[in-house]
């Protein structure tokens, strides 16, 4: 089996934690604030009601990041093994077939890490692109890239953000939820296994790529 980097399972933890703090000092520093505003209604003889209500929410959504946070940085793996690539991403992908989701090319190749988790990983990116795309089909492409293989989904459409990084941040979501964690659990959990996810945005074609390191034979 191709042994697994630390560097890059290190880098993307770290990167998850920086932005993962970042994103739970946000509704903190809320209740902060909106407790010394009900502080001073009250001093003044007015009803803190409305100030504490909205502090409730912003704690609740902290206490929400935070068990989720935890949940996906401590949970831990079933164990590597190997499989084959091309078979993984068709039976993963089998759910979405209804969706309009199109499965391309072939590698031949194997990989190693926890299959559950870069089911999840895969997934969740598919998910995604179903969500955010203007147009009925997501194609899905198997890729041989040097001695690495990815699975490529390309979607019509365009990414909220000019730096795509930023999308892999907890607090980047739709409308509607509170934390959006598909994509940095897609990266974590790619990164396990010595691989990465990235996005990018070609003309009016959204991509989200995960890599993974062929098994050498």
């Amino acid at each position: 089996m191709t042994p697994v980097s630390t560097d890059s399972r290190d880098k993307a933890r770290k990167q998850f934690l920086r932005t993962f703090l970042h994103d739970l000092a946000t509704p903190l520093s809320a209740v902060s604030l909106h407790l010394e505003g009900a502080s001073r209604r009250f001093a003044r003889g007015g009803d803190p009601a409305e100030s504490l209500n909205v502090a409730r929410a912003e704690l609740n959504r902290a206490f929400d990041l935070f068990e989720r946070g935890r949940e996906l940085l401590l949970s831990e793996s079933a164990g590597s093994k190997s499989f084959s690539f091309d078979e993984w991403v068709e039976a993963t992908l089998a759910p979405f077939t209804s969706d309009e989701v199109k499965i391309h090319g072939t590698t031949g190749g194997r990989i190693s890490g926890d299959r559950e988790r870069l089911s999840e990983a895969l997934s969740s990116l598919v998910a995604n692109a179903l969500e955010h795309r203007s147009s009925p089909q997501v194609n899905v492409s198997r890729e041989r890239v040097g001695d690495r293989l990815q699975v490529r989904i390309e979607n019509a459409g365009s990414l909220p953000a000019e730096d795509p990084e930023k999308l892999f941040a907890p607090r980047s979501t739709s409308n509607g939820k509170n934390w959006g964690m598909g994509l940095p659990l897609a990266r974590l959990y790619a990164a396990d296994a010595g691989g990465d996810v990235r996005l990018s945005q070609d003309r009016e074609r959204v991509s989200a790529t995960l890599t993974l390191p062929e098994e050498s034979s």
